[in-house]
């Protein structure tokens, strides 16, 4: 299985770089970037607020590290795809800790100059270790995570961008557990910087 799944992907990368290069005379434009970020987030269990930036009632929000890759196509609109993974393993109540890992398409909305916003739609699994595990709401479990997301990038230098970026997440199986009845729904802001690997 491992063996035609490979095979599969390597047909549509020649595919893929084929017919970049018959385009690229009218104009098509592919790009590779990968950055790192730190994000704040409200974790939202434990959290009495869904405030990106205060998790109410004097606890604390999760703070991390993050690593992303961007895979862009421009031509009259520019889309690709991004993949991301970030560790929220500081500051959360009890040694509380999320962690995702998620992939999925984006799209340019809006450029000016060097600044461009982004929107995207990820999907993938996000762990999570309640506060003082493995007692009080004891939980360490791997779930089913989703999220649309922005991105505001701001071209530094050729090959150098910032970035500031928002997501709301949605653990939909975390539903079974009380007090989140509703599934959990973290949300916050990352702040990084990209390198363009490739770009043509």
């Amino acid at each position: 299985m491992r063996k035609v799944l490979l095979s599969s992907l390597l047909l549509l990368l020649a595919s893929a770089l084929s017919a970049q290069s018959r385009e690229s005379a009218s104009g098509l434009r592919i790009s590779l970037q990968a950055g790192a970020e730190f994000s704040v987030f409200n974790p939202d269990f434990y959290c009495p607020n869904n405030d990106p930036l205060n998790c109410g009632g004097n606890l604390p929000l999760l703070k991390g590290a993050g690593a992303f890759g961007d895979f862009d196509v421009r031509r009259k609109i520019a889309f690709g795809a991004e993949g991301e993974a970030r560790w929220l393993r500081w500051g959360g109540e009890g040694a509380q800790v999320e962690s995702t890992y998620l992939i999925g398409p984006r799209f340019r909305v809006y450029q000016f100059r060097n600044l461009g916003f982004w929107v995207k739609f990820l999907a993938g699994v996000g762990n999570i270790t309640t506060a003082n595990y493995p007692a009080q709401d004891s939980l360490k479990a791997t779930m089913l995570v989703y999220t649309p997301g922005g991105t505001l990038d701001y071209r530094l230098k050729k090959r150098i961008s910032l970035r500031a970026d928002y997501e709301l997440q949605k653990w939909p199986t975390f539903a079974v557990l009380p007090p989140n009845t509703h599934g959990l729904t973290p949300n916050g802001f990352s702040f990084g910087v990209a390198y363009t690997i490739f770009a043509r």
